[in-house]
């Protein structure tokens, strides 16, 4: 499990560091016989020390050392609560030193925080040593470099010592302070200890804090994001505001920071708090009303924050009331947000969702962690000792490792469902294969079937055109013999009629039969084939044509079908194209067509007349061609049906004929992308025009040649 393992190395080194921790801090009772002998273990002052209450704030050391002793009061514990309190206060320790050898010692106030902290130690009525320090003072007014307050105190042999302390806070509330005695060389090991722990600590936030990162940015989920900017504000108020170690390492001249920290990192905590908590509960979605009270109360919190900020003490002046006030209500709310957030965990735990309860024990321990943290700095019967010296670091500690722990449940939860959905996935990608080759398989079969069809068609297309050929040479055949015999009495004829002295009045007729039995030759010779029956499957093949010998040649296939029809060719040489691209025979058959169906269904003595001329003024506009009669003409319930197959007019009664000639001659024409229409009234006759599209002019590509 690649999420589990790191986690669980840092909860051990967090583990190991608040170990670390416990033991840099824990110490021994003394006998409280009024004396110390000076000893390397660290022993809590505890009834040694003297308290003074300075209301006025008005005594300096001349004054407080010529007090009586009944102004001053024992150290009922040992650790100096005095909660809020407007008074600055006084420290008294007597020391005397029995031994033959004089003793170095350390006294230590074991807190990270207090605003003005003055020493003073006399050694036979005179000052030896004074210091003015504090965290309103720069780091460097502390006699030791310790995070936190360290005196270094010199008894020599047979003499008494006294160190005074004046305490005093700015903003009128003051921390919990351990005071202790360290011999000098144990103090050193206690330092060094306690800088031990407290770089794993912060070598453990560290790891946390990067390891979040690397999971926000390779998931992208806000939650981790959430938890990140989180860590970091609260390791960096911790580094202010309870080790102390950002006022001794990062701005040690620069004290006015520690007010800015107290003040503007909760505001910073906060918000990323609550992002992270109604992001990780879905709130918005699961409790509308309680996501709103949560934002709400952690706007008032940063209102209240700013408040205060603005407020801040100033060092020589005193706060009002109003700073108190606001300072109060910010740890009323704050434990009220941490309670929401508990309530809220707990809410949604309750409505199915697992990772919820790590949210709730994380912060009940964060919550348990800042209320003892406000209550051991109160006088009262509340205890003091390690554990709740150090509250706000071990509830802060569980806290931050439950909410990786509810991060690290979600992260699996998130990882299982991906899991789920990818095998959901993977199933139906393959029921669709499968469907997929089923389908495939059908219709590669059903593809087969078509082939074989396709197959059989052609096989059947092949032998109908087998067919077709023999039919066309059997038909060829047959004709031929009866058009040869037609032909060869019909030439004998002609020759008796001009062996004869007198003139033979059938010998025009011999004549035509002639010219008949020639042009069925040459139907038989050039159109009854298989391949001129293929031309309209085939496509236009289109070569350059005269258009006037079009016409002619039309004109004269007319003239041999009936004698008494005037059929004329009208052409002007001078508009019309010399040379026009268009399929000849197909343009020959239906021009033909048109002509002898004019001369065929008009009466004798009709007009056929013949024309052509351009469409238009350029040349790819095309060509028409007209066949023109004075005949009967057609109505208009005739008109509707004249080019559709095996149509026969009225007129056509007695001529021979199946109905087909003007739909072939269409499509012939339809065929070249032209168009053949007809135009027809009763006694008016008929206007048949042809319309053949021009050459496509050459368009250069864009851009022009290259």
């Amino acid at each position: 499990m690649p999420l589990v393992l790191p986690r669980r190395a840092l909860a051990a080194c967090w583990l190991l560091m608040l170990l670390a921790i416990g033991n840099a801090t824990a110490g021994e009772s003394m006998s409280a016989n009024g004396e110390l002998l000076a000893s390397f273990k660290p022993t809590w002052l505890g009834s040694l020390v003297e308290v003074l209450e300075d209301p006025e704030r008005q005594w300096d050391l001349a004054g407080v050392v010529a007090l009586p002793d009944h102004y001053w009061q024992i150290l009922p514990e040992e650790t100096l609560r005095l909660g809020r309190s407007p008074s600055a206060w006084w420290l008294r320790l007597r020391l005397r030193n029995d031994d033959a050898v004089s003793h170095a010692l350390v006294v230590e106030l074991a807190s990270s925080r207090l605003d003005l902290l003055d020493l003073f130690l006399l050694q036979g009525g005179e000052v030896v040593a004074g210091y003015r320090t504090g965290d309103q003072r720069p780091f460097a007014s502390r006699p030791l470099n310790h995070a936190q307050f360290a005196i270094p105190l010199e008894l020599p042999s047979g003499e008494e010592s006294r160190l005074y302390l004046r305490l005093d806070s700015l903003s009128r509330l003051f921390p919990a302070l351990p005071l202790r005695f360290w011999a000098a060389e144990a103090f050193e090991a206690h330092r060094h200890q306690a800088n031990l722990g407290w770089g794993l600590y912060y070598g453990a936030g560290l790891g946390l804090l990067v390891y979040h990162l690397l999971l926000f940015l390779s998931t992208r989920d806000r939650r981790f994001g959430f938890y990140v900017v989180y860590l970091g504000a609260f390791l960096l108020l911790h580094l202010g505001f309870v080790s102390g170690l950002g006022f001794q390492h990062l701005w040690p001249t620069q004290p006015e920071w520690n007010k800015h920290f107290d003040l503007l990192l909760p505001t910073l905590l906060h918000l990323p708090a609550t992002a992270l908590v109604t992001s990780f509960l879905e709130t918005r979605s699961r409790l509308p009303t309680w996501h709103r009270w949560l934002w709400g109360l952690t706007l008032a919190l940063q209102a209240c924050s700013l408040i205060m900020y603005g407020l801040g003490p100033v060092q020589g002046q005193t706060p009002g009331p109003a700073l108190l006030w606001f300072v109060q209500l910010f740890i009323a709310l704050n434990l009220l947000l941490v309670l929401l957030y508990v309530l809220a965990g707990w809410r949604v735990w309750r409505q199915g969702y697992p990772p919820a309860v790590y949210l709730v024990l994380g912060w009940s321990c964060f919550f348990l962690g800042v209320l003892v943290h406000h209550l051991s700095r109160l006088p009262g019967p509340f205890p003091a000792n390690v554990l709740t010296d150090n509250s706000l670091t071990l509830g802060s500690t569980l806290e931050l490792l439950l909410l990786a722990l509810a991060l690290g449940d979600h992260f699996n939860r998130l990882k299982a469902a991906n899991l789920a959905a990818e095998r959901r996935a993977h199933a139906v990608q393959l029921a669709y294969a499968a469907d997929l080759e089923r389908q495939v398989a059908e219709r590669t079969q059903a593809l087969r079937a078509a082939m074989a069809e396709s197959q059989d068609a052609l096989e059947a297309e092949r032998l109908a055109r087998e067919e077709q050929r023999d039919f066309l040479a059997t038909i060829s055949h047959d004709l031929r013999t009866p058009v040869a015999v037609i032909d060869s009495i019909a030439q004998n004829l002609e020759l008796e009629a001009e062996e004869r002295a007198d003139p033979d009045p059938n010998r025009l007729r011999y004549a035509r039969i002639l010219q008949a039995t020639q042009r069925l030759t040459g139907l038989l010779n050039e159109q009854l084939t298989e391949e001129r029956f293929s031309l309209l499957r085939q496509g236009p093949r289109r070569t350059p044509c005269a258009p006037g010998e079009l016409l002619e040649a039309a004109a004269t296939a007319a003239r041999l079908l009936s004698g008494r029809h005037l059929i004329r060719v009208e052409v002007d040489p001078a508009s019309l194209p010399g040379i026009f691209l268009c399929d000849r025979e197909l343009t020959g058959l239906a021009l033909r067509t048109l002509v002898e169906n004019a001369v065929k269904y008009t009466p004798p003595g009709s007009l056929v007349t013949l024309r052509a001329g351009p469409a238009g003024r350029r040349e790819s506009d095309g060509l028409w061609l007209e066949v023109v009669d004075n005949g009967p003409g057609l109505g208009p319930e005739e008109m509707e049906c004249l080019f559709d197959p095996y149509f026969r007019g009225a007129g056509a009664q007695g001529q021979p004929g199946q109905g087909l000639g003007l739909t072939l001659a269409r499509r012939m024409i339809q065929t070249q992308g032209g168009t053949l229409t007809a135009t027809c009234a009763p006694d008016q006759g008929c206007r048949f025009r042809i319309w053949l599209p021009g050459p496509r002019p050459y368009r250069l590509p864009r851009g022009g040649l290259r």
